[in-house]
């Protein structure tokens, strides 16, 4: 088979000429020898009002659409239905035969086949269709010039919208999108029809329009998470600035209260230690908002959040700490991200504080259960040390509480045993909310 290729403008569909010739040269490969070569009129009268008006209605909805994959097999069996109904090819039905977009949004690595509503391609068409655009995609000389592809399907490929646009926001990594038509039929000479370009024209400028608007929506959402970053950490400073210095101090004379205190009644020395124990919680809780106000990891996975941990740890202990990652990527909001790394740290300053260990192991995985596929991520923080039960943690001792917390604010099963070896070990595990 032949798949002629050809590159549009950025963000707009191909010249119509050089649609028709394209369609021109893969009809006439498929012609007998002594067959006469079609024949282009010198000019394309346009299609009637009635179809420019619902084609830019089409072109609409693609462009305001907020999931493709969602919108455009609806869209695409209205466009074959006009294409069939077109009574310029002479043949009132069956006159396109199959057709559909090649689509990648910007950021995805790989093109989803999108079908009309009604027509399901089969998967290794999908998987062929995928394999020839993804090898145009290697090399940007071909989307200007015809290259025949030997296989299946047969048919034409055209570019709606061009890989390299950088559009407005000068980013030169966007999607990219192609219309495959089937294989020419008998009824071939429809798809030179004025409607049939028009056909293409509103796909290409919908696509186009949609990627702009994804752009926009993707910088209006950097934006205001930018915004609200720069507003965590100027309030992160006025926290260090003035409640926390205030925090401090508390504490400070809170326990000089409480050792002056030994020797008073037992209700005196109860509430002393009480409020020592609340300010040294206060405290300690406004320096956890103050680091998380600065800590920000963008698109880093989360196995850049342990690695940093370990090296923060590493500046201030002497034991040897181990990352054993087998997960390749995994990405998680900042949020969520924050919460892990409040409850690692928590743990690991544990081992460091009261273990007496000289090892510690960080584990992250992801936890299936048979056949199926991984539902949940595992985080285990283990270590050496000389263990505890977590029931004899006198009430003084509120990070085991704070890291419950924690856990609970990000609906994970949270548990801490002792292996039969020694040591103690920590368990986080969560619901997959990979981003």
């Amino acid at each position: 088979m032949a798949l002629s290729l050809g590159a549009s403008k950025t963000g707009k569909a191909p010249a119509s000429q050089g649609i028709a010739h394209r369609l021109d040269v893969q009809r006439a490969r498929g012609c007998p020898a002594d067959a006469e070569p079609p024949v282009r009129p010198a000019t394309i009268p346009p299609p009637d009002l009635r179809d420019r008006h619902h084609l830019d209605a089409i072109t609409l909805r693609i462009a305001t659409c907020a999931d493709l994959e969602e919108a455009l097999p609806s869209v695409l069996r209205e466009l074959r239905d006009m294409l069939n109904g077109c009574p310029e090819s002479g043949t009132a039905h069956s006159a396109i035969g199959e057709l559909c977009v090649v689509h990648r949004a910007p950021g995805q690595a790989t093109h989803a086949v999108i079908s009309p509503a009604g027509l399901a391609l089969s998967a290794a068409a999908r998987q062929r269709l995928q394999e020839v655009v993804r090898d145009i995609g290697r090399d940007p000389g071909a989307r200007q010039q015809a290259s025949g592809i030997a296989g299946t399907p047969g048919g034409v490929l055209i570019a709606l919208t061009d890989a390299t646009d950088s559009g407005e926001t000068g980013r030169g990594a966007t999607g990219d999108d192609w219309l495959w038509l089937g294989e020419p039929t008998a009824a071939a000479p429809s798809r030179e029809t004025p409607l049939a370009h028009a056909v293409i024209d509103a796909l290409s400028r919908g696509l186009a329009l949609q990627q702009q608007q994804a752009r926009h929506a993707e910088d209006r959402q950097a934006a205001v998470a930018q915004a609200l970053k720069n507003e965590r950490r100027q309030l992160a400073a006025e926290l260090h600035d003035t409640l926390a210095q205030e925090l401090s101090y508390l504490q400070m004379q809170s326990a000089r209260l409480t050792r002056a205190a030994r020797h008073a009644p037992q209700e005196v020395q109860s509430l002393a230690e009480e409020v020592h124990t609340q300010a040294r919680r206060t405290f300690r809780q406004t320096r956890e908002l103050i680091n998380g106000a600065h800590a920000t990891w963008g698109d880093a996975p989360l196995a850049c959040v342990l690695e940093a941990l370990i090296e923060e740890f590493e500046t201030r202990s002497s034991m040897v700490f181990e990352l054993d990652n087998r997960i390749q990527s995994l990405h998680l909001p900042d949020a969520l991200s924050l919460q892990v790394m409040f409850i690692v740290r928590e743990a690991m300053t544990n081992s460091v504080r009261h273990a007496r260990a000289t090892h510690l192991r960080l584990q992250l995985l992801y936890q299936s259960s048979g056949p199926q596929p991984a539902a949940r991520v595992l985080l285990t923080i283990e270590d050496n040390g000389c263990g505890f039960d977590p029931a004899e943690i006198p009430a003084a001792h509120f990070g085991l509480g704070i890291m419950q917390d924690r856990a609970r604010h990000l609906g994970a099963e949270f548990a801490i045993t002792q292996p039969r070896q020694g040591g103690t070990r920590v368990t986080l595990s969560w619901e997959r909310r990979d981003t």
